[in-house]
This record gives C-alpha cells, structure tokens and sequence, in this order.
C-alpha cells in the first residue's frame, strides 16, 4: 500500500485547483485532516461520501470534513472538470463569530448528512471569480498573498453557508442500494470488531460475492479498503481525544499493533503517537 494512495499532504494553509482529466489525484477512498470545497464543472461522476453517492452536474458542490469518507467516480474514460478548494479549519476560527460560523457547513451535521448543495449559473460565476482569484494568488505568491487568499478564502466560505442553508441535499437521491447502506451501517456499529468481507454478508444474510461485487460496482472501491478507513477516521478522533495508542488499538479492532502502527502511518502520512501529540497542540 503506497502513501499517495491516500495521504495528499500540501504545504501551507490553503490549497486550490482547477482540474480536467479523467482521474483525480487520490482515486480511491480516501480521508484527510483538512475541509474541501469540490465544485463539479462537467463530466459524467458520481459524487461518493460516506453511504451516499450522488450522480454530479454542472454547479453541484460537494463539502467534506477531517472526518468524511468520499472519492469521486469517473462513469467514463472521459476527463470531468472540476475545481477544488482544500483548508485547514484552524486559520477560519478567529473570523469566526456567534452570529458566522464560518465552518457550519462543515460541521454542524451527521457525517455524510448534507454534504451536497447546487449553484445556479449567477451563484457559480461569482464563485467562479472569487475561486480563480484565490487559485491565482495561491500559485502566484507576492507580497500579501496569504493574507489576499485568506481574504477569499472567506468570502468563498460565506457564500458556501450561505448556499448550504438554503439548499443542501434534502431532495438529493442517492444511488447506493439498500444492501449497500446496511452493509455501511453495520460496519459503522462494529468498528470495535475484526471486520471481514465473510462476517459482514453472513450477519446481513448475503452472498460474500455477490456483496463484493455490488459494493465495488456501486462505490467504486472495494469493501476491505472502506472498513479500513472507517477504522483510521475512529483512531484519529480518539487519539485527538487523548485516548493512548495502544488502547485506539483495541477500541478501533485491530489485532496486531505492529500493524495498526503501520496502517495509520500508511493512512495518514505520521504515526497515531505524533497524531495524537499534534492534536493536542492545536486544541
């Protein structure tokens, strides 16, 4: 298992981008320690977070937490177009106030619970215009760039709330199957558990097969891989809790704690010890 895989590490606070190529840079499951923007511009994708995938259009944005499983879909061979906006939430919270939080979005929801809203065309040509000029200002550091791209980086974020409020996926139609999502949500419930492809299909009474099969067809990516993940999102919050290592260990169902050391360096670039160090830092 190679750390790009996963662990997409960008040097300052701020990271955005304009793409159009039939992958992205992480093609698979994947979670980070930062919040992303992700503006879908055209293509033919599925949007996949947590138990939900959503087919994209034009002015569709997806938001995702330090918490969030996701990944996008290519439907086809063809590039999809795409602008994506990447931030460490620590730098918002002093502009943050009791009437603006400006990280709610992200926040103040279940994980994978309305993480999809949609722009018109007048909407997304402003965002359009503040995102080009953070991705300019990022790329072309001057004199006063962190300061100009924190500056839009705000507005961006005002106008995401915003947008998030009146809009979010209450009416979005997800194409994951009801098989799918059980599977989903057992393994959400039993993450304390060495969970296995065998033990999975058999408490929801399936064919091992035939679940590999539609949960690879339906999220592009394979069951074990996704436990995995769920497994390293639930060690990252205990560890941030100042739970040790050895007991993230136990409580997240690894057996072996060479290899749970080994897994989550893997997963997210550093070793559980220095996460959990690193997060009390920033409490």
């Amino acid at each position: 298992m190679k750390h790009s895989e996963y662990y997409q590490p960008f040097q300052g606070d701020i990271l955005a981008g304009i793409g159009n190529s039939p992958v992205s840079p992480t093609r698979d499951f994947h979670i980070h320690d930062h919040y992303e923007i992700f503006l879908f511009l055209g293509g033919r994708v599925n949007g996949f977070v947590e138990q939900y995938s959503y087919p994209l259009q034009r002015g569709d944005v997806l938001i995702f937490n330090n918490h969030e499983i996701h990944k996008i879909i290519n439907l086809t061979r063809e590039p999809y177009e795409r602008l994506t906006v990447h931030f460490r939430a620590p730098q918002i919270y002093p502009f943050c106030t009791q009437a603006t939080n400006l990280l709610a979005c992200f926040q103040n929801r279940q994980p994978g619970e309305h993480n999809l809203a949609h722009m018109e065309e007048p909407l997304l040509s402003e965002y359009l215009d503040l995102s080009m000029r953070l991705i300019e200002t990022v790329e072309q550091p001057k004199y006063g760039s962190e300061v100009l791209s924190l500056t839009y980086l705000i507005q961006i974020l005002v106008l995401v709330n915003e947008l998030y409020a009146r809009t979010r996926s209450a009416v979005a139609t997800s194409v994951i199957s009801p098989h799918i999502q059980a599977a989903m949500s057992y393994i959400d419930g039993h993450l304390q558990l060495h969970l296995t492809l065998e033990q999975i299909a058999g408490e929801l009474g399936l064919d091992k097969y035939y679940l590999s099969h539609m949960f690879k067809q339906q999220t592009g990516g394979t069951l074990y891989r996704y436990v995995l993940l769920k497994k390293i999102t639930l060690a990252k919050q205990l560890l941030s809790a100042g739970t040790s290592v050895s007991d993230t260990c136990y409580l997240t169902g690894f057996n072996d704690y060479a290899n749970f050391i080994r897994t989550f360096k893997n997963i997210t670039g550093i070793p559980p010890g220095k996460y959990g160090k690193l997060a009390e830092r920033t409490v």
